[in-house]
């Protein structure tokens, strides 16, 4: 990376100025119509330059340095921020970031750390040193169940190993108001006019605009340029192309670090794929998927003549209304940059991909518009981390071979992996559910940011599972070690989750549902009478559970009666006494009720506050799992008789009279001094 010896450019974030816009109006320019920063109101007028559009992930900064909150930031997921390196190093240093999510609230989170990517301007006429293109981590996730979403990298190179201009695209620049102090941040209309990438230029990558109709202002680095897109669906969006670093006030040029240059992704990629999200990047379609190329080939997916346009390592579209032919085979290695199916009016017209040889997604990943499932029997590797958006319709994939990168899988739909998922990468979801059925071999960490991941494979291979605050492991199958601040709620009503290790001191909650009294049935993992977490390592628990650790108890039973004696919930193969790692918990008992108002795994349950009580323990136990007869401990806890108020009073009676009893034989063995007082 050559460095930046220009004169005459200034870093645009050390004092009090704005984006100047030629023409500016609050309607057309501002985002906010009032209250930013704490209570902002969007800008809903039509001649707003964003209108139509998503703008909740485009975030600010808490930062009130020089008496205003104004740095823009562009989410590239529920808990990464692009930002300008050279910012950082400054006063202004990035404390929290804030959004405005979809229901109207204004959600805040810290920032972590700062990662510098290697791309992007460096800027050492303010004497600085690292590329200007960096990645904030915030210190807890967005809750995206209140509808905080993450932009794209708009990909307009020309193939997946190559750059190519971006000279001539509209875009949307974003910066602070240059009026008053917390005025809202603006946007305008400008169009690149130079693109640069590893030529022998000292900017590189980066993309220019001219100030003919935006001139960015000292105050306006950070901050994201935009382009507004139309998706292979029709639908309008925000895509993010790269981050305001600087502007030649002489020459009168804007210069944007460019986060859509193809190494600069994969860098960003990279640096997110650590704590379990992938980049999303998105394209136009270059091919779209006609078939019926006539006799046996009229279904191969490597047949050029069933395309329309270019389909090898591009962005393709797979559209029910424009194709015959919905079965595809994947008869030879084929590579596809990113893969859309859009949404028809029809129903039961999803694709299926089936067929002996690979079929490679790139850095697009895959978003499936329509409600109809897609699936892949033919085996699937990946070319990069990628995030794959199963929409409602859902996605069902055999083997993948993950080749050392991760897949992210959001969405609102059902995510079904039952094949093997393979390599030293990791898998995560993002989304509303993903069940992995398969024996998977994959080395890399598995993370549940959001929604239900039930196993009834085995990923035990998988260097660790990390459970969001939104996020839920369930099923029957193996997994590796847990840690994390969500839910693990083992079987599907009820059943045997097994892992080699728990980690609760993030705050990790349990759920576990009893149909009957005695202990489980160990054989059967998926039909076991009660919940089990088995826990299969030498050190069950690595802490001790705290009040931040909840343990939900459901019992599916008709009538509790004293002496009942339930076993199941966690079960360790160690023989050890583990009452101290799980008394500290708060306990949280349900008793089946069709009038109440808590649904666990299709069971009404009520809160049970008495008469009885439950007493908690741990006991030996042999359990045979199918390998073998097992020696551990399981929890236990037996129904008894609550204290009355009348037991408790004559208890409070009896320790009085005891305590009494105790100070006159005290005062007899060492007498008082004449008018002296027991203290």
């Amino acid at each position: 990376m050559k460095l930046l010896l220009l004169s005459g450019l200034f870093c645009v974030s050390l004092v009090s100025r704005g984006a100047d816009i030629t023409g500016y109006s609050t309607t057309v320019n501002n985002r906010f119509s009032s209250g930013f920063p704490l209570t902002p109101v969007e800008n809903d007028s039509g001649s707003f330059v964003g209108a139509g559009y998503d703008w909740s992930p485009i975030a600010w900064s808490t930062s009130t340095y020089a008496s205003s909150s104004y740095k823009g930031f562009a989410l590239l997921s529920p808990k990464h921020f692009l930002a300008a390196q050279h910012y950082e190093y400054t006063t202004e240093l990035t404390s929290g970031v804030r959004v405005l999510d979809g229901t109207g609230t204004v959600q805040t989170r810290s920032v972590s750390s700062m990662t510098n990517t290697g791309y992007g301007l460096v800027l050492t006429n303010r004497g600085f040193t690292n590329p200007d293109i960096a990645v904030g981590t915030l210190g807890s996730a967005f809750d995206v169940q209140g509808k905080v979403s993450r932009l794209g990298v708009l990909d307009l190179h020309t193939s997946s190993s190559s750059d190519s201009s971006y000279t001539s695209q509209p875009v949307l620049l974003t910066g602070r108001t240059n009026s008053t102090p917390n005025g809202s941040p603006v946007v305008g209309a400008a169009v690149i006019d130079l693109t640069a990438f590893n030529g022998g230029d000292p900017l590189q990558p980066y993309l220019r605009t001219t100030h003919a109709s935006v001139q960015l202002e000292v105050g306006d680095s950070g901050h994201p340029t935009l382009r507004a897109w139309t998706n292979p669906n029709g639908e309008q969006e925000l895509t993010v192309l790269g981050v305001n670093s600087l502007s030649d006030a002489i020459n009168g040029f804007n210069y944007i670090s460019m986060l859509a240059q193809k190494d600069a992704m994969a860098a960003t990629s990279a640096i997110m794929a650590t704590d379990g999200y992938a980049l999303r990047i998105v394209g136009p379609v270059q091919g779209t998927w006609v078939g019926g190329a006539g006799g046996p080939n009229s279904d191969n997916i490597s047949n050029g003549t069933n395309w329309s346009g270019s389909f090898s390592d591009q962005h393709v579209l797979f559209d029910a209304a424009s194709t015959a032919v919905e079965a595809i085979e994947v008869n030879a290695a084929t590579n596809l940059r990113g893969l859309y199916f859009k949404s028809t009016a029809a129903g039961g017209d999803g694709f299926s991909f089936g067929g002996a040889s690979t079929l490679t997604l790139g850095r697009g990943g895959l978003t499936n518009y329509d409600g109809d499932r897609q699936i892949f029997t033919a085996n699937l590797a990946l070319a990069a981390s990628q995030y794959w958006d199963v929409g409602s319709g859902g996605v069902t994939a055999g083997n993948i071979q993950t080749n050392g990168f991760l897949l992210e899988v959001g969405g609102e739909g059902h995510a079904i992996l039952n094949g093997t998922v393979s390599g030293v990468g990791g898998l995560a979801l993002s989304g509303a559910q993903m069940s992995v059925s398969g024996n998977a071999t994959y080395t890399g960490g598995t993370w549940v940011h959001d929604g239900v991941m039930n196993v009834s494979g085995d990923i035990s291979t998988s260097s660790g599972v990390e459970i969001a605050a939104y996020g839920t492991l369930a099923g029957t199958g193996v997994v590796s070690g847990l840690s994390g601040a969500g839910a693990v709620a083992p079987g599907n009503s009820p059943g045997i989750l097994t892992t080699s290790s728990v980690d609760p001191s993030g705050g990790l909650d349990f759920h576990f549902e009893f149909t009957a009294t005695g202990s489980p049935d160990y054989t059967d993992a998926s039909a076991s009478i009660q919940d089990v977490l088995r826990i299969t390592g030498g050190t069950p628990f690595s802490s001790a559970m705290t009040g931040s650790n909840t343990i939900n108890l459901y019992l599916n039973v008709g009538s509790l009666n004293e002496g009942d004696s339930f076993r199941g919930a966690f079960y360790t193969d160690t023989a050890g006494d583990f009452l101290t790692d799980i008394s500290g918990a708060s306990y949280q008992w349900y008793l089946a009720d069709a009038g109440g108002g808590v649904n666990y795994n299709g069971v009404d349950y009520a809160i049970y506050s008495g008469p009885l009580s439950f007493s908690v323990s741990t006991v030996a136990e042999s359990a045979d799992f199918g390998a073998g007869i097992v020696n551990g401990q399981v929890m236990q806890f037996v129904v008894v008789p609550e204290l009355s108020s009348l037991t408790l009073a004559l208890l409070v009676v009896l320790g009085c009279f005891l305590l009494g009893k105790r100070r006159e034989v005290d005062e007899k063995r060492f007498p008082l001094p004449r008018g002296g007082k027991a203290m």
